[in-house]
């Protein structure tokens, strides 16, 4: 992923947050005081919060904490009750309008106070919620007290890392009296053919109050009576779609009298001629700018993202988009990365789908519940489709230990919440996430209990009702354990549009999908979460009515360690973090892992997923008969080992055969089986030098890839994607390490201490590797590496002007590299 890609990303990305040019987005990430426990009376507005500390937002603070057998949810770190307060002055009112507080999420339990006063509480982490404002400020110009709690100290609430913190982006939106409703323009395409798209917009307008409008309905005027005209407004609402190059190619105008209390909802058509449409190859993207006349004066605008584009899916043709079948080609991702915990930001969000698309990857399922909003931007704009998930957890548990409690999958999961919140989060993530084209389905649920028994069918068919009362133009799946002593209920799967599996190959063996293709002979089937056998993939090649796979995972993440390989114990209540090295404190076998380094799957993933030729060489490593599906993964990306050892070699290719060279001498060349999607296996003796594969198609060479034995480690190298910064305070860069010898290769064992120094106009967040196994702290400053590689964030401060960063480590020559930040605008 080259700097270049994210940059237009960004651009886009905080164009569509903040595009607007009559409604008022007031960032609210900046200068927040926040204190670990609880503090009574922090509401206050007179509260003293001068001794706690400054964080910028998105701040999670279980990144921040150590890595303890004292905290055994929640990736053994720390969590529990934080306080946050900051101050911002009451913006214009806009003649008497609405003053709107946006959380796009908060883990967990928020409640929120604004100069004293509580605007109510919002249980689950992952969901956007509001609060109007607008009674509650004090006077234009004046500084106003916002305060939040959040308690995340009953663990665990889930089965892996939640985080602990105001986590995701907080605004404040200044509207006018009369408005545009937030999540309130519905934009999608009815049909495309030879004369365009057909597209419809439903926009829905509602009042706010004028503090000194008069209630009744009439004025005396004179001798008699007329019509109050502060109480209904003319109104007229101008739709325009923009194409991808910002061209007018479509306007609709409509006209009503909204009620000043009421709420109207305009419905537009609008027509696209010969339009550009949106697919994971060419994501070509529209926007919809809805602009809001109150007595011929503009009062509100909105952007919506729209891509042009149709889905269908059937058994008997599988799943089509814009009319061409179309394989799903998907991972599961959690949200967190590495040192920021949950607080992951765009250029992180960018950088990991950009890698997942290289590899062929083109859709991604947020497991197991809503991400943030520039999460769907990003997906838009690059081509990565998505499975949105709402829920891991419903009623009830399961009956084979995932938790003590007998109530939910967690003691003190979702469950708790459920009965109460379940529709409002629903109904948050269906309108707030409904206009991006990336998103092709609905998930109501993963892994649920209740789907075994009778009581699960009233609750999965609310669920999906709500799902097409918000939205009907997409299908909804539930993600059904297929790896269960108990069957699911009778036709509890009819009850959505593409029922999804998970691990059913693990249960069925090699008829799992011909089984369920017997049940429900009518129905397109997903694989919603699969290991990585490649027979997996076969079966779904060979079968139309199988729509395609989410693997999982497709990068590592915290909480949930495991040990598929036998490499290590499994994290358990026994765990002792004074031998974490005999443990994990995460999940560490995704296609990349959480600096960013491709395993030897990805490389497998890019040979059957990819169209472009490609060709990867791999080292085979042992592993248990229970691991087998993992061999890819485990596989060795290097060509250091003890000489006379004779080791298996992989090709990954996509090519029709493959010429191995071991030191410029042919090894022969080997014709790829189209049929088997397993990688080509070779015996070789191995000798230092140079292992290299070349790819061939019709004869001809179109690709190759090599492994080099690396020397003796000599010095540190260090890199990153961009040397400028906004100094802005929240700024980040991605920096690089990689341990290397004296021609720069690098050295695949090294596990050297490797430290970081900061000076200027930025600071150093942490320095950290890949290693599941390490007990060091993300924000401390220096790291072992692992396998020759670790990272490290650098921040930019609020002062423009030059940063300069060394790296080092006992033994080996240091590197340094300076990076200029300055304002932006």
């Amino acid at each position: 992923m080259t700097h270049r890609r994210i940059e237009p990303t960004l651009s886009y990305v905080e164009r569509m947050l903040n595009g607007t040019d009559y409604r008022s987005i007031i960032s609210l990430m900046d200068n927040w005081r926040c204190h670990a426990g609880d503090a009574p009376g922090a509401q206050a507005s007179l509260y003293d919060d001068s001794a706690w500390r400054i964080v910028q937002l998105p701040h999670d603070d279980s990144a921040e904490s150590d890595f303890d057998a004292a905290y055994p949810a929640n990736g053994y770190v720390r969590s529990g009750v934080l306080w946050y307060r900051t101050s911002f002055a009451s913006p214009q009112q806009h003649g008497g309008g609405k003053r709107y507080l946006m959380f796009d999420g908060a883990a967990m339990n928020a409640e929120v106070w604004v100069n004293g006063r509580c605007l109510g509480t919002h249980p689950y982490a992952f969901t956007p919620f509001w609060h109007d404002l607008t009674p509650h400020l004090l006077p234009e110009g004046e500084e106003n007290i916002l305060a939040v709690k959040v308690d995340a100290s009953l663990q665990p609430f889930g089965r892996s890392y939640q985080g602990n913190g105001l986590f995701r982006r907080v605004q404040l939106i200044v509207t006018s009296p009369l408005h545009i409703d937030i999540w309130g323009v519905v934009a999608r395409t009815e049909t495309v053919d030879s004369e365009g798209a057909a597209i419809s917009v439903a926009t829905s307008v509602s009042a706010g109050r004028y503090p000194e409008t008069k209630w009744n309905a009439f004025v005396w005027q004179g001798n008699g009576m007329a019509d109050n005209n502060e109480i209904s407004k003319n109104c007229r609402l101008r739709t325009t779609i923009l194409d991808p190059e910002d061209r007018e190619v479509a306007i609709a105008e409509a006209e009503a009298i909204v009620p000043q209390f009421g709420k109207h909802r305009f419905e537009q058509q609008l027509r696209v001629l010969e339009p550009a449409l949106w697919s994971p190859e060419q994501p070509n993207l529209y926007r919809v700018r809805s602009v809001l006349f109150v007595e011929d004066e503009p009062a509100d605008d909105v952007l919506t993202p729209l891509g042009i584009r149709t889905l269908s899916f059937t058994a008997g043709d599988g799943f089509e988009l814009n009319g061409v079948e179309t394989k799903i080609k998907g991972v599961c991702l959690h949200q967190d990365a590495a040192i920021f915990g949950g607080a992951v930001q765009t250029p992180t969000w960018a950088s990991r789908l950009a890698m997942l698309k290289e590899a062929g990857c083109n859709a991604v399922r947020t497991s197991h519940h809503p991400f943030p909003t520039e999460f769907y931007h990003a997906c838009d704009y690059l081509g990565m489709m998505v499975m949105d998930e709402a829920f891991d957890e419903w009623r009830l548990g399961w009956d084979r230990g995932y938790s003590d409690s007998p109530y939910g999958k967690n003691v003190y999961g979702y469950y708790l919440y459920f009965d109460q919140w379940h529709e409002t989060d629903l109904r948050a993530m269906l309108r707030r996430d409904r206009n991006h084209p990336s998103i092709i389905m609905w998930s109501v649920g993963n892994e649920i209990p209740d789907l075994y028994f009778d009581e699960g069918i009233p609750l999965l068919r609310r669920l999906v009702d709500i799902c097409k009362e918000e939205d009907d133009s997409r299908p909804v799946t539930v993600c059904a354990e297929g790896n269960h002593l108990l069957p699911l209920r009778e036709g509890i799967m009819d009850l959505v549009d593409v029922p999804g599996y998970n691990y059913v190959a693990s249960r069925e063996g090699d008829a799992y999908y011909e089984r369920l293709h017997a049940e429900r002979p009518d129905r397109a089937l997903l694989g919603s979460e699969t290991e990585f056998e490649p027979e997996h993939w076969k079966r779904i090649m060979q079968n139309r009515y199988v729509i395609g796979q989410f693997l999982w995972v497709g990068i590592d993440y915290l909480g949930e360690g495991a040990d598929v390989l036998g490499e290590d114990s499994a994290l358990g209540n026994t765990f002792d973090i004074s031998a974490l090295a005999g443990g994990r404190r995460g999940w560490g076998f995704g296609l990349i892992d959480s600096v960013g380094t491709p395993r030897g799957e990805y490389y497998y993933r890019r040979s059957i997923w990819s169209d472009e030729p490609f060709i990867g060489l791999a080292v085979k490593q042992p592993v248990p008969a229970a691991g087998e599906t993992y061999a890819y993964m485990n596989s060795q990306l290097h060509w250091n080992w003890n000489e006379g050892e004779r080791k298996t070699v992989y090709v990954f290719t996509n090519c029709d055969a493959a010429e191995l060279f071991l030191n410029g001498r042919s090894l022969g060349v080997v014709e790829k089986d189209a049929e088997s999607y397993r990688a080509i296996e070779l015996d070789v003796d191995y000798v230092p030098g140079t292992l290299a594969a070349v790819g061939m198609n019709e004869g001809q060479r179109v690709c190759e890839d090599m492994l080099v034995t690396a020397g003796v480690a000599a010095r540190l190298e260090l890199s990153c994607d961009s040397d400028r910064l906004s100094a802005d305070g929240r700024d980040f860069a991605e920096l690089r390490i990689v341990v290397v010898d004296k021609d720069g290769r690098l050295v695949p064992d090294a596990a050297h201490l490797i430290s970081v120094s900061v000076q200027g106009s930025g600071s150093l967040l942490g320095v950290y590797s890949a290693d599941v196994t390490s007990s060091e702290n993300y924000r401390s400053s220096s790291c072992r590496a692992y396998r020759g590689i670790a990272a490290a964030i650098v921040r930019a401060g609020h002062e423009p002007g030059t940063i300069a960063i060394e790296v080092s480590a006992p033994g080996l020559a240091s590197a340094s590299l300076t990076m200029f930040s300055a304002k932006q605008g």
